[in-house]
């Protein structure tokens, strides 16, 4: 039987009128059995609304630490261990060490995020969702969007973003499919974050098999 993967995208721009839900619009690519869907591109402050589009960009507030590509970014250090929070945040950050092309939008190289265990407790807690019921979307079964996943974990922030897929065997199949999907590469590109955290849980007896999250966030 064909593995089924899934690619979600939502990106969450938080100053003003905060946090929304991603716009499922399906797109199909590759060998005909990825799906990509839209998601919403949002400014504001840690509150409820909704703005933009999948194509929007980044268009939050950047806190200026960030690279403007105008530098180079040196490519991370191996990862120190095996482990799935080194693996992922080596993979995250050796894309944003060089410029890509994002769906034809062209992001600069951008300094590398930290990991933080309030955000891979965020991805886990949707991750986990989502395996157990069998579903995929940015809002969880208790009607939770990203940014109420994170604040959850008591994480004080001033932007915040997810990635979602399912059906992809590891860190590399996944971070690929994210890459080649033009709002899933802007997310993992943008200097608007500066920390992120990741999880994958995996269930038998639903349809992709394993559930991948991504968060990313850039503190107050």
């Amino acid at each position: 039987m064909r593995t089924l993967s899934l690619l979600l995208i939502s990106m969450f721009l938080v100053t003003g009128c905060g946090a929304g839900g991603g716009s499922e619009g399906g797109t199909t690519s590759g060998s005909g059995n990825t799906v990509s869907d839209g998601g919403s591109n949002n400014g504001g402050s840690n509150n409820d609304g909704t703005n933009g589009g999948f194509e929007g960009g980044n268009d939050g507030a950047s806190d200026g630490s960030s690279n403007d590509g105008s530098t180079p970014v040196p490519p991370p250090p191996p990862p120190p261990s095996d482990d799935f929070a080194d693996q992922m945040l080596y993979a995250v950050n050796t894309a944003r060490a060089q410029a890509r092309d994002c769906g034809g939008q062209m992001m600069p190289a951008v300094d590398p995020l930290t990991w933080d265990y309030s955000l891979e407790q965020a991805a886990y807690v949707h991750s986990s969702d989502q395996a157990n019921g069998g579903f995929m979307s940015h809002t969880g079964s208790d009607g939770s969007q990203p940014s109420d996943r994170v604040s959850a974990q008591g994480y004080n922030w001033a932007s915040v973003g997810e990635n979602v897929a399912a059906g992809q065997k590891d860190i590399d199949a996944v971070m690929t499919a994210w890459l080649n999907s033009a709002g899933h590469c802007k997310n993992i590109m943008s200097a608007n974050y500066t920390q992120m955290g990741s999880a994958s849980v995996s269930n038998s007896d639903t349809r992709y098999g394993i559930y991948w999250t991504q968060v990313f966030a850039r503190p107050r």
